[in-house]
């Protein structure tokens, strides 16, 4: 996600591990940008630094539901459910969001992550290298990824 200017003041107490700080920032914005989908997103940003997965979760639901179009409440609602040890779960959110979704080379490495995890590495290898092939990028950091060592080497 790429932060409008007027979240620098609560990214930078993010990036320096300062939830409460980062979250107050969040609740003094004018009432306009409060409720904007990169807020909704920079909460859900907050609530997994601080290893609040559950919370996290509830906060995706909220972005998916007021703004269905946003591809972050269903990236970070799976990565969240999967994390919670609900990987069939996270695949149907994932493929329950918007098409364009599937434009989206992190979508198909994040199936390919859960597949793996189910065991399903022929499917993982299968969405795998659709990210690949939408972009190159993602050879790398698959070969370098433990979730994915099952399958990466045979890119």
């Amino acid at each position: 996600m790429t932060d409008p200017y007027w979240l620098d003041r609560a990214r930078g107490y993010l990036d320096l591990a300062m939830y409460d700080e980062a979250w107050s920032e969040l609740d003094q914005l004018p009432p306009d940008k409060r409720d904007r989908p990169e807020v909704r997103e920079f909460r859900i940003t907050i609530r997994l630094d601080e290893g609040r997965i559950e919370e996290a979760l509830a906060l995706c639901g909220i972005l998916c539901s007021l703004h269905p179009g946003n591809h972050a409440g269903f990236i970070q609602g799976a990565y969240c459910l999967h994390a919670l040890g609900r990987t069939e779960d996270a695949i149907e959110l994932l493929q329950a969001g918007p098409e364009t979704l599937r434009d989206e080379p992190v979508y198909f490495y994040n199936l390919a992550c859960y597949e793996v995890a189910l065991g399903k590495d022929q499917a993982a290898l299968t969405w795998l290298r659709l990210s690949v092939e939408m972009d190159r990028h993602f050879r790398e950091r698959a070969l370098a990824d433990p979730d994915l060592a099952a399958v990466a080497e045979a890119l």
